[in-house]
């Protein structure tokens, strides 16, 4: 997904867990957070993917995330998250993924 992204022309940086993802947007704004709810150990954890998000919101409002995720139920929930631009489906489909961040990009440009 990287080197995907990247080759997009966007600067990508990846956190290695969701703590790593919290020690970042504390130090850096981050247009757009991409999240990927199945990084967690357990379904107790459901919720620290869009925790992060709200977290990155409240420095830096503009932020804006994409959920991937496997677990169907989530799906509207996950919509319904101020800030939540799309919810993937694993497998993510490069097009739609790039469709969405192209949607993001106009919307930054108006």
């Amino acid at each position: 997904m990287r080197s995907i992204l990247s080759s997009d022309g966007p600067a990508v940086s990846v956190a290695g867990d969701i703590w790593a993802g919290f020690a970042r947007v504390t130090l850096q704004a981050y247009d757009l957070l991409l999240l990927d709810d199945d990084v967690r150990l357990d379904r107790h954890e459901a919720m620290m993917v869009v925790d992060l998000l709200s977290f990155a919101r409240r420095k830096h409002p503009t932020t804006c995330g994409i959920v991937i995720s496997s677990f169907e139920d989530d799906l509207p929930r996950y919509l319904r998250e101020d800030g939540v631009l799309a919810v993937l489906e694993k497998p993510v489909e490069v097009g739609r993924l790039r469709s969405e961040l192209e949607a993001l990009r106009s919307r930054q440009a108006q």
